[in-house]
């Protein structure tokens, strides 16, 4: 059987890059959150994980789409991006996405990657190839 994991993260759309909640990521710019997001998934689809993408917005509606995301077939890797989980006004956000994953992904790991680029390498801490969905941990 082949990893299956969803990618959650801010839709680059929607982010004020200028605020001081993200001035905190230096460079991060639109262009390259969406390079970054897109070159995650391609990396991630190449190395033969099946990879969903969820791009979300800020607050409730953002929640609910998560949810809808998690709600459409089951996955073995979580992943919550650093704008939600590392932006302090997003905590509510990234609490009802954890509690949304915890309940209705209740055997999935919880993968947090550890800069925009990182995210396949982060995958693997668990799940060292993509047919091994007994994770490592």
């Amino acid at each position: 059987m082949t990893v299956t994991a969803i990618q959650i993260g801010l839709h680059p759309d929607g982010i004020d890059y200028t605020s001081p909640d993200f001035t905190q990521f230096p460079g991060l710019t639109e262009e390259v959150l969406r390079r970054a997001n897109d070159d995650n998934l391609a990396a991630l689809r190449a190395a033969g994980y099946v990879v969903d993408n969820c791009l979300i917005e800020f607050g409730t509606a953002g929640a609910d789409t998560a949810r809808r995301a998690l709600a459409a077939k089951p996955y073995d890797a979580v992943l919550i991006g650093a704008g939600i989980r590392l932006v302090a006004s997003n905590t509510l956000l990234f609490e009802s996405i954890v509690n949304a994953a915890h309940t209705l992904q209740p055997g999935c790991r919880f993968v947090f990657n550890q800069s925009a680029t990182a995210t396949p390498y982060d995958i693997r801490r668990y799940f060292p190839t993509p047919d091994d969905t007994a994770p490592a941990h």
